[in-house]
């Protein structure tokens, strides 16, 4: 994100790719090294306690990134914390299908005899605190990827090529936070497509962050099922366990690599892939 333009100018074609490079760039060395960098200065590990390191962890990476990319819409002109067309009504359809997928893919998961029930759930002020570190690490993401590196992008190649490269960029980046299985790869790529076009259609980011907000928030903090087995440092409303093939979440990875988010994530995609050929 390294060019200079008026909001809504189309920059050269060659510094808006260099800009969407250089994002890329950033947000791997954030992913890689920002960990390390967080644990070295010592407010994290030790007699902390786990809600404590959570908290820490999730306010200075993805803060960071938040940093990042009003840096970038600065730099490029692109205004990465647009929500679009009607937030509000935008933000309660994404939420709807965020739930609506997540709740599908247990549901799955139960069907395929997966799913188990943990301890009990640890309802309690923390979930607070979970909600908010969670609004953070979506909206941070969204406004950098969906609101700053697609948009920048789009102005080059369009939409249909902008969504798939930053999908991809989103789903590889994630390998540098540790996942390594191809079907959560997949599912992580599928996710982006789906907050990306949800992006394009409504101008703005308002959809996927009420999408992505709805999926993980119900996935830590109502159900428990990341981690795998048992709850974050936050606690959760239940704690249900993915259990048996890894096909099915029965693995470290949980939910993210399970075929029920996949089946979950097309049959939310197909409607949008549809309604995307409309015209706007």
């Amino acid at each position: 994100m390294a060019t200079v333009a008026k909001p809504g100018a189309p920059p050269d074609a060659p510094l808006a790719v260099i800009g969407a490079i250089a994002g890329v760039a950033v947000a791997a060395l954030l992913i890689a090294f920002g960990p390390m960098l967080v644990a070295a200065t010592g407010l994290i590990g030790g007699t902390h306690g786990a809600l404590w390191d959570e908290s820490v962890f999730t306010a200075a990476i993805f803060g960071a990134m938040l940093l990042a990319a009003l840096i970038g819409g600065a730099l490029t002109g692109v205004r990465p914390f647009a929500l679009g067309a009607r937030p509000g009504t935008m933000l309660a359809l994404g939420a709807a299908l965020g739930l609506a997928g997540i709740l599908a893919g247990t549901a799955l998961s139960w069907i395929a005899r997966g799913l188990a029930i943990g301890a009990a759930g640890t309802p309690g002020a923390a979930l607070l605190l979970g909600l908010v570190a969670i609004v953070l690490q979506v909206v941070a993401e969204e406004s950098y990827f969906r609101g700053g590196l697609q948009p920048l992008l789009a102005r080059v190649w369009g939409v249909r090529v902008a969504v798939p490269l930053v999908a991809a960029a989103f789903a590889g980046l994630h390998v540098l936070g540790g996942a390594a299985n191809l079907v959560a790869l997949a599912n992580l790529f599928l996710g982006g497509l789906a907050f990306g076009l949800l992006a394009a259609r409504a101008g703005g980011i308002a959809p996927a962050i009420g999408m992505h907000l709805a999926w993980n928030g119900t996935e830590q903090l109502l159900l428990g099922l990341d981690p795998n087995p048992g709850v974050g440092g936050f606690g959760a409303m239940l704690d249900l366990d993915l259990v048996g093939s890894p096909w099915w979440g029965g693995s470290a990875e949980g939910m993210n690599a399970s075929i029920g988010m996949t089946v979950a994530l097309l049959a939310i995609l197909a409607p949008l892939l549809i309604y995307a050929r409309r015209p706007v």
